[in-house]
């Protein structure tokens, strides 16, 4: 548009000067005119005849004036009487009164050095005239003198320029304006003629890093790399050849010889003869879009890569059917991209899954989803199953409507079958679970049975033979009630290790409450003392269970204190998402050999201390603190004492 509009403006202005220089040549023989009826008025004697004597050549088309030193008209043609829309014949018209009045000092002065020096003038001045408010005049006039060489007229012709000026104004404006486009524009613009540049904006200065003094009749080939020439001349004879414009895309080499790539459209600027003067070139830097370009495009390969070699199905599909898919894809159903090409996700879904799918759909298509995961069968071409774990997206044109599905499918039917397996060995384990439990009770009830019935022999022997019995009898029946006792806590033990995830009735319950309540139940020695240095948390559990976990591990400590002054601290600090609660003793301590050890089921110390100990306690901590996904640790010395560590999950707000 821009090459248009300097056309234009180039054939305007030839047109103009044409113009101008026909005006200039009449002027001259008109001049020549006025000077043989100038001296036929200074050799006449009476103004009238000189008047018509003027007048009567009928062949001079501009419009003639004279007037008298005042500024009266004495005489007009009929072409002056068109300018002015005034007829000297019909009214009186003083020509000084008609000066615009803003030109009026300059028109004066011109007038007042015509008569005091006898110059010929020409000047531009504005009019009023009768019809028309303001007219441009080009004047050109001279004094005309008596026989004593005194002025008492002049004469001249002029022309009325209006528009020529108007168009002058715009044309001006138009100039300004394009330059102004020209010197602002953020692509680099070059008038050159043949090879050689004229002109160039400010932008293709700063593309190139020369000023606009060395462009200007720089030969262009100097901005292009040797191994280019031959392309870029072939691009001008294209040009020569009578082509409008070409455009192409070439790297220009810098002042700093560095290299950009550019893309050059470039124009004939032709004259009216036919003739090619000027070309007119526009350059735009596009290196760092062509970069951008070279990224993308290797992206897009890469991409295709990483798609075609996906483990995972990937497709694309319109309304009408699948439009791409890759080869995992076919792979998972059989079927080649050709025969996909001509079918649906409808046609190779499951009937039974085929509801599911088509509800989110249309969900999709009324924009209430973008995208969708279904797990669902699909039926492969041999008429095998597969389950696909489905992924659907839509992709959208500018009006927001489904162009395109995209789907991409994750095979798990092995998955599905392993949860299944999964399933079933968890009905059985719960199942065997619930009959270890039950058999459990049986045991224990069956073992119970008889160390009651010996604990009652023994209390039996003990009130009949009491007056027989001696110490040694009786420390035998005291040895053997301990032994049942024993024997009972460890059946209890049992049971209580066996039926740990059983029946859990879970809620949020307070450890502080829960430790303080343990405290008051247990017996402490007068010797021991328990503190609780901070509140213990709230977390979310089983009431029962965590009784069981800090009753074992708060009476461990009491039961294995070897010192006079016992000390039992109980803590708890945060680690992130849990709770670390600490028990610390100065007792006899564990060594480092047993501290993975004591954890096993009917594992204890070997201490004389406590010796009904049934190794069952420890393991119950264990497992029940990995019930709720937690740690236990210890640390300890012998000696020193002992502090167990318990992290437990924090509540999720």
């Amino acid at each position: 548009m821009e090459n248009s509009r300097i056309v234009s403006l180039e054939k305007a202005l030839k047109r103009e000067r044409a113009a101008r220089k026909q005006a200039e040549n009449i002027l001259e023989m008109k001049s020549l005119e006025l000077y043989e009826i100038n001296q036929k008025l200074k050799m006449s004697s009476r103004p009238k005849q000189a008047i018509k004597a003027v007048l009567s050549h009928t062949d001079i088309n501009d419009a003639y004036v004279k007037i008298d030193m005042d500024g009266n008209f004495l005489a007009m043609n009929e072409a002056a009487v068109k300018v002015f829309g005034y007829d000297i014949m019909n009214e009186p018209v003083n020509a000084f009164d008609l000066i615009y009045r803003d030109d009026y000092s300059h028109v004066m002065a011109a007038f007042r050095g015509m008569v005091e020096n006898g110059n010929n003038i020409d000047f531009v001045a504005r009019a009023y005239s009768k019809n028309n408010p303001v007219k441009t005049i080009h004047v050109n006039a001279e004094a005309i003198y008596d026989d004593d060489n005194k002025p008492i007229a002049a004469e001249g012709f002029l022309w009325d320029i209006t528009q020529e000026s108007k168009m002058k104004e715009l044309l001006a404006q138009q100039e300004e304006q394009l330059s102004i486009i020209v010197n602002n524009s953020s692509f680099g613009i070059v008038l050159s003629e043949g090879e050689n540049i004229k002109r160039a904006n400010q932008a293709f200065q700063d593309m190139v890093g020369y000023t606009h003094r060395e462009l200007v009749n720089m030969d262009s080939n100097q901005l292009f790399r040797p191994e280019d020439i031959e392309d870029i001349d072939q691009a001008r004879n294209s040009l020569k050849a009578g082509k409008k414009f070409i455009e192409f895309v070439h790297f220009i080499q810098k002042k700093d010889g560095s290299l950009i790539k550019t893309k050059i459209n470039v124009t004939n600027v032709v004259s009216e003869d036919k003739r090619t003067n000027y070309r007119v070139s526009i350059i735009k830097d596009i290196t760092e879009e062509s970069r951008k370009q070279e990224i993308f495009e290797e992206q897009k390969k890469q991409l295709e890569i990483i798609v075609e070699n996906s483990p995972l199905g990937i497709s694309l599909a319109d309304t009408n059917g699948f439009t791409k898919v890759n080869k995992a894809f076919c792979n998972l159903l059989g079927y080649s991209e050709t025969e996909l090409s001509k079918l649906s996700f409808k046609d190779i879904t499951y009937p039974t899954d085929l509801t599911k799918s088509l509800e989110l759909s249309q969900k999709m298509f009324e924009g209430q989803l973008d995208d969708f995961t279904v797990s669902k069968r699909y039926i492969k071409k041999k008429g095998g199953i597969i389950n696909a774990k489905t992924h659907v997206s839509a992709v959208r044109d500018s009006k927001g409507d489904v162009k395109y599905i995209m789907g991409i499918l994750e095979d798990i039917t092995e998955q599905v079958k392993s949860e299944q397996f999964r399933e079933q060995l968890l009905k059985q384990l719960k199942k065997s679970n619930n009959e270890l439990h039950e058999y459990a009770h049986v045991v224990s009830h069956d073992l119970k049975s008889p160390l009651r019935n010996i604990s009652a022999i023994v209390s039996w022997i003990r009130e009949d033979c009491k007056e027989i019995i001696n110490e040694k009898g009786n420390n035998n029946l005291v040895m053997i009630e301990n032994t049942v006792e024993k024997m009972e806590n460890l059946i209890n033990g049992i049971l209580t290790y066996s039926s740990i995830s059983q029946g859990e009735e879970e809620s949020i319950i307070s450890i502080d409450e829960t430790v303080r309540n343990i405290v008051k139940m247990l017996y402490v020695p007068d010797h021991v003392t328990i503190t609780i240095q901070k509140t213990l948390p709230k977390i979310y559990g089983d009431q029962i269970r965590m009784q069981q976990l800090f009753q074992n591990l708060i009476g461990n400590a009491i039961n294995y204190m070897d010192k006079k002054e016992g000390e039992i601290i109980i803590n708890c600090e945060e680690e992130d998402d849990w709770w670390l609660i600490s028990i610390q003793d100065n007792g006899i301590g564990i060594a480092k050999e047993y501290h993975e050890k004591i954890f096993g089921i009917f594992q204890s110390l070997n201490s004389e201390q406590n010796s009904e100990s049934t190794g069952i306690g420890l393991s119950i901590v264990k497992k029940i603190v990995e019930l709720y996904g937690g740690e236990i640790s210890l640390t300890s010395e012998v000696g020193k004492g002992t502090t167990f560590y318990v992290k437990l999950k924090k509540l999720i707000a």
